[in-house]
C-alpha cells in the first residue's frame, strides 16, 4: 500500500473541518480534489473513514486509529 502525503493532508483536513468544503478551503484545492483523495485512501486502506452525517463527516474508529 503506497499512501501519498496529499492524500493523509486531505484526510486530516476532513477532520479538522468537518467537511469537505473546509478541507479543500484549508489546502487550497477544489472540492472533487478533496473527495477524489479521500477515496483514493479509502480504496488503498480498505476501511471506510467517514460517516456522512447531515453535511458532516465524522470519523470511524479506523479513521480514529490511522
Amino acid at each position: 500500500m503506497s499512501l501519498r502525503f496529499r492524500q493523509l493532508q486531505a484526510f486530516h483536513a476532513i477532520i479538522e473541518t468537518g467537511t469537505v468544503t473546509g478541507a479543500a478551503a484549508l489546502l487550497g484545492i477544489s472540492q472533487p480534489g478533496i473527495s477524489n483523495l479521500l477515496t483514493q485512501l479509502e480504496r488503498q486502506t480498505k476501511f471506510k473513514l467517514f460517516e456522512r452525517v447531515k453535511g458532516r463527516f465524522i470519523a470511524t474508529p479506523e479513521a480514529n486509529m490511522l
